[in-house]
């Protein structure tokens, strides 16, 4: 049986057609066989004897058993050697009955039912080609050259041995079997042909269907990464859409965060939340080389990061812009050896595609950022000349209009009147200078030119102290608690003692006149504790994430109770940050607030003594969770966040 090499299931199924084509046609043989028996005898004599129609007919039977025997064997038949043993069972099993109805017919010298010996090349040629056919011929040459000895003996005398007889039928057998046999030969050069078309078409269609979707997942990444409204909610449509559109069992897209990688997006496996260093396991080797890997068996791969145990092979390439690592795509399987070149090649395109919508992504959040702190630095900026304005306007018209009323009727008043009048200038004029003061100290902080002198202080004894200058009124409204009553402790008392002006002056501002304030500072290993409690109105959770922002204030600009410009809380944050310490606050709404101070002393604090003139950090206000990280204020008090 001739078989196309390029494809076994193909000649299978080419098999199996063969041979329950030849079992159909067998049939139909039956039943022209059985026919053409019974009407043996029709015709003009010499007329067949009963013996040689009774074995007809047992031929017939023959031919019939054996055909139902092969269907059989064909149903099971499952491979392709099956199938060649039961057609050159099926061509013996032929040749015979074939043979036998020739030499059966043979009581007629005259008779041509031999020519059933033409089926046999046809037959071979399908099943063998041209070598199939000229072998029928050889077993038909020594049929016929027997059946033609058979005949001159039988009818001796009136049928002589004649050479011309065989050649005859064997020619013209011969001639069947060239004519069937190259017939087969082209048919069998056309299949391979057509064959090797097929495989290359498919070929084509794989890869233009692999075209198609690598097409569509650029489209999906490029598109969907102009969609999303920031990079990280892009990368993970971008992971689920790629990973869907190439039929990959998982899709991964990393982005570089320092010096490790975040994994950004997942398809096809459980998001996998921890930090990947760079240089670790598949993603971090390609992230550190910055050259693609394939990896046949991750178990063979030193430092191996399992996301998902059930997975047996990588592959992974790296996103770059330039020289610059953005990330790393990586792809695995359940498979072992599941990826070849192509596939990287596939990922490596996509990978840049992939960078630079990151990169673009990136940079327009950052410009999305960047438009909005300028429009939070122009709103202070406005709320600021407001504040400033204002504040400024309100003790300069005060001191104006004394001063004016004081030229004016000098002679008129009372000695009493112009004290009262001075008192008031003078407090105006403290108060404009403390603005200004404040101001002044701001620009100090940013420009990072404020400096520590540590002393050893009494604790008690400073905490007191730092009270006096609230007057009599404010004294006598704060409750003072050190712990331990002879604690002494290491710190730049000037600078700390801005710090708790601040914090008490608010708490007295803004809690009411019948509620003390609790200063309660405690000494312990390394560092000093100190905290301002107040019964004031609280401050709400809205309003905490800013309150130590700079001219941040509770309320409109110009519609405030009480008077300041809303730098008190970001001096005191700024100072407390100069200390190498940190502020917290407590706030329920209408149960008062706690500021908590906490700043190293002694040993501790001998490294900022080192470091006093470096630049400070730019203060974008609380660090959130609840409690805001802040520093201390300068010399007047400022708006707190109060409500």
């Amino acid at each position: 049986m001739r078989a196309t090499p390029t494809d076994p299931a193909r000649d299978l199924e080419h098999a199996r057609r063969l041979e329950l084509g030849l079992i159909l046609v067998r049939g139909f043989s039956v039943f022209l066989g059985l026919y053409l028996t019974y009407e043996t005898n029709n015709g003009p004599p010499p007329h067949a004897s009963p013996t040689v129609l009774w074995w007809g007919y047992v031929l017939i039977g023959v031919l019939a058993a054996g055909n139902l025997a092969m269907y059989l064997v064909w149903r099971r038949a499952a491979t392709l050697g099956g199938l060649k043993r039961l057609g050159f069972a099926s061509f013996a099993f032929d040749t015979m009955i074939i043979f036998g109805f020739s030499w059966l017919y043979s009581y007629d010298p005259k008779g041509f039912t031999w020519v059933v010996i033409y089926i046999l090349p046809l037959e071979g040629a399908l099943r063998y080609g041209l070598q199939g056919a000229l072998a029928a011929v050889a077993l038909a040459l020594a049929n016929e050259i027997g059946r033609e000895q058979y005949l001159s003996e039988r009818f001796a005398g009136h049928y002589p041995f004649l050479w011309s007889n065989v050649i005859f039928r064997i020619g013209v057998d011969l001639i069947i079997a060239l004519v069937a046999g190259f017939m087969a030969r082209s048919l069998a050069k056309e299949a391979v042909r057509a064959s090797e078309e097929a495989r290359r078409a498919e070929l084509v269609a794989r890869k233009e269907a692999a075209a198609r979707r690598e097409l569509a997942a650029f489209n999906t990444a490029i598109l969907t990464g102009v969609a999303a409204e920031d990079l990280d909610r892009s990368i993970r449509l971008m992971a689920e859409a790629i990973g869907r559109d190439l039929q990959f069992e998982t899709f991964s897209i990393l982005l570089r965060e320092e010096d490790h990688l975040v994994v950004k997006g997942m398809y096809g496996m459980p998001f996998y939340g921890d930090v990947i260093p760079i240089g670790r396991g598949v993603t971090g080797t390609v992230a550190a080389t910055g050259r693609s890997l394939i990896v046949p068996d991750v178990n063979a791969f030193p430092g191996y990061i399992a996301a998902d145990p059930g997975m047996r092979s990588e592959m992974a390439a790296a996103m770059r812009i330039g020289e610059d690592l953005i990330g790393v795509l990586d792809v695995e399987s359940r498979d072992l050896d599941a990826f070849d070149q192509a596939s990287l090649d596939i990922l490596v395109r996509l990978a840049d595609q992939i960078a630079l919508v990151a990169h673009s992504n990136r940079l327009l959040s950052q410009q999305t950022d960047t438009v909005q702190r300028l429009q939070e630095l122009d709103q202070m900026k406005s709320e600021f000349i407001a504040i400033t304005s204002h504040e400024l306007r309100t003790p300069i018209t005060s001191i104006r209009g004394f001063v004016k009323t004081l030229l004016r009727n000098k002679e008129r008043l009372t000695a009493e009147q112009v004290g009262s009048f001075m008192e008031i200038i003078d407090r105006q004029s403290a108060r404009l200078a403390r603005l200004v003061e404040d101001l002044l100290f701001v620009s100090r902080i940013e420009a990072g030119s404020v400096r520590l002198s540590m002393e050893e202080v009494e604790l008690d004894r400073f905490l007191r102290e730092a009270i006096e200058s609230f007057g009599p009124d404010g004294k006598s409204r704060v409750e003072v608690r050190a712990e331990p009553e002879a604690a002494t402790v290491v710190i730049d008392p000037q600078r700390l003692e801005q710090v708790l002006r601040n914090l008490v002056d608010n708490a007295l501002k803004f809690s009411p006149p019948e509620t003390p304030v609790i200063l309660q500072g405690r000494g312990t290993s390394g560092f000093v504790e100190i905290s301002v409690t107040d019964r004031g109105p609280g401050i709400a959770p809205e309003d905490r994430p800013k309150i130590f922002d700079r001219f941040h204030q509770v309320g409109e600009v110009l519609s405030r109770e009480r008077e300041g410009a809303g730098l008190g809380l970001y001096i005191t944050k700024r100072l407390v940050e100069v200390m190498g310490g940190a502020i917290s606050l407590d706030s329920m709404p209408g149960e008062g607030s706690t500021f908590r101070v906490r700043i190293p002393v002694g040993e501790a604090a001998t490294p900022l003594k080192q470091r006093r003139t470096e630049a400070l950090p730019p203060a974008d206000g609380p660090t959130g969770d609840g409690e805001a990280e802040v520093e201390s204020p300068v010399s007047g008090p400022s708006r707190p966040a109060a409500p």
